[in-house]
């Protein structure tokens, strides 16, 4: 079973139930591990300090993700479940990315979000 922490602002208008279902869902799909994801809206300003101390570029990513299972270590937390890894959306840029493409957010979401996911999948199959 996936445990999603989810956070947003509420001036970014994120269906999060949509959010919600489309990670389980994809989550069932790729046949990926029980544990817990953390799911983030963040605005420009997070978004660019992310990068810059994460990614080492000052780029505001629409999508980033950090994957917490590797090789030589696993986190647990409280419950005993193992923490797989947050992806954090900035926002703006996705609205951006949806007005420039002529796409819905939801559309534009959900390819950052497959993104994301893909890249756990790849971190978690190389620690199997």
């Amino acid at each position: 079973m996936l445990k999603i922490y989810y956070s947003a602002d509420s001036r970014y208008k994120v269906d999060r139930r949509f959010v919600l279902a489309y990670i389980q869902q994809s989550w069932v799909e790729r046949e990926m591990p029980s544990g817990v994801l953390s799911v983030a809206f963040v605005g420009s300003r997070k978004a660019k300090k992310l990068a810059v101390e994460y990614l080492h570029d000052n780029i505001e990513h629409p999508v980033i993700t950090f994957p917490l299972v590797t090789k030589e270590q696993h986190f647990e937390i409280a419950t005993g479940e193992n923490l797989l890894g947050e992806i954090v959306i900035c926002y703006p840029q996705v609205a951006l990315y949806a007005a420039d493409k002529n796409r819905e957010i939801n559309k534009i979401i959900e390819q950052f979000l497959d993104h994301a996911i893909s890249v756990l999948k790849q971190n978690l199959g190389e620690v199997n």
